[in-house]
């Protein structure tokens, strides 16, 4: 089981970075958007202003690079914040984190 999920990530993940307190960590990573149940696949709503982003997205990323409550997650140049975060454990080896992230308000 030693790197399985490490594997994964250098196959298919996504180049991120992960923010907190000015510092940056660099890593790899699955995300996906989380499909509302019945809702359809839409991720973006009308305002004003234009459409929104709205939807949530899971995030699988590299035991090596920490996510954290409020981190900012920056991958394929969309910004995220993190809403949950939690190290995830194969038995008794730290296998990577799991979190949900919203896309930042590019307003505010």
């Amino acid at each position: 089981m030693n790197g399985g999920f490490e594997w994964i990530l250098k196959e298919y993940g996504r180049p991120v970075e992960v923010w907190r307190e000015g510092a940056c960590q660099k890593g790899r990573a699955l995300l996906q958007p989380i499909l509302e149940k019945g809702g359809g696949d839409a991720q973006e709503v009308p305002t004003p202003l234009g459409r929104r982003r709205t939807g949530r997205f899971l995030y699988l990323g590299s035991a090596k690079v920490p996510v954290a409550w409020n981190d900012r997650v920056v991958c394929g140049g969309r910004s995220y914040r993190v809403r949950r975060a939690q190290a995830i454990r194969a038995g008794a080896q730290f296998s990577h984190w799991w979190a949900v992230v919203s896309p930042e308000d590019k307003e505010g």
